[in-house]
């Protein structure tokens, strides 16, 4: 599901913390078909590049790198409810009036 910018925020409900290197796997299953259905076909190839987890852990952030520059795809994980609350598109160029010409 598709996050509005409201519902993104309400997830940083406390400082975060990397944990990238260290971070257990979700429901490897389930995370992939959701990456699978939801994101591929909207921006291509994606990776991996950072998780993040709420200091509270309540949420989770993994974020991909995409083809487009400066546009990242986040996925959210409620770890309360053990459940991928849904994904946002952070288009950095756009939320900081960055002109990519």
């Amino acid at each position: 599901m598709l996050l509005t910018e409201k519902e993104y925020k309400n997830t940083m409900t406390s400082e975060f913390v990397d944990c990238t290197h260290s971070a257990e796997n979700f429901n490897s299953k389930e995370f992939d078909e959701y990456v699978n259905g939801n994101l591929i076909g909207m921006l291509g190839k994606m990776n991996i590049d950072l998780i993040y987890e709420t200091k509270d852990g309540k949420f989770r952030h993994i974020i991909f790198n995409t083809q487009l520059h400066n546009v990242h795809y986040i996925v959210i994980i409620d770890l309360t409810e053990k459940t991928i609350l849904g994904h946002y598109v952070l288009d950095i160029n756009k939320e900081y009036s960055i002109n990519t010409d």
